[in-house]
């Protein structure tokens, strides 16, 4: 997994780098402490995952995640940053990251959250989980509206549910329960299970 890091802080940068090539399995391949050239030194590297502070100076966070996944869409994002509101954390995730840690949490948080990611998973810090649920209630996303049945079906692939499992579930074949999973899907613009947990999370979905 080649990681790229984004943070302004140096000891805290400087840290993450260290903790990270501990791991032979893990590689730095690059570092950058603003936004500015960042996108020209992640055209350069190639990195799998990113790590973006939410806070740079020029530019924040936020705007530099939607700009590289907007530019490569298959890039991995993970954000890092002090702020704890559900609103805020909601938006780095619309934005396109796959994960959220802040930087207060163990070490062991933010290697766990990277490797979720690389393994096509997803990731929302434990102590900020609750407060993403509450603010989805006041803050909803606007995407096309799925049926009853496309949402029971999103909600229930979100929770981990096999086709099958959901099948038995909501009384439908399987082959009914994949074509409403790929209805959603497309209406959602996702394509994987880890889209549809990140847009549950946003939903506020899992909180039910």
């Amino acid at each position: 997994m080649r990681i790229f890091l984004v943070d302004d802080h140096p000891i805290v940068l400087s840290g993450i780098k260290a903790m990270v090539e501990a791991h032979p399995d893990l590689e730095v391949v690059g570092t950058a402490r603003e936004a500015e050239g960042v996108m020209d030194l992640i055209e350069k590297t190639r990195p799998d995952l990113v790590v973006v502070d939410g806070s740079l100076p020029g530019m924040d966070g936020i705007t530099l995640a939607a700009m590289i996944r907007a530019r490569w869409s298959r890039m991995l994002i993970l954000g890092l940053t002090l702020h704890e509101e559900g609103s805020y954390v909601r938006a780095f995730l619309k934005a396109g990251a796959q994960g959220f840690v802040l930087k207060r949490s163990a070490t062991e948080d933010l290697l766990r959250a990277i490797r979720a990611i690389a393994g096509g998973g997803f990731y929302v810090d434990p102590h900020v989980a609750s407060k993403v649920m509450a603010a989805a209630s006041s803050d909803a996303a606007s995407i096309e509206e799925l049926s009853d049945r496309e949402e029971s079906v999103a909600r229930f692939v979100a929770r981990g549910l096999s086709n099958k499992e959901i099948s038995r579930e909501l009384g439908l074949s399987v082959k009914t329960v994949e074509t409403y999973r790929s209805r959603a899907c497309q209406k959602l613009g996702v394509h994987t299970r880890a889209g549809l947990v990140r847009h549950a999370v946003m939903e506020g979905w899992l909180a039910n």
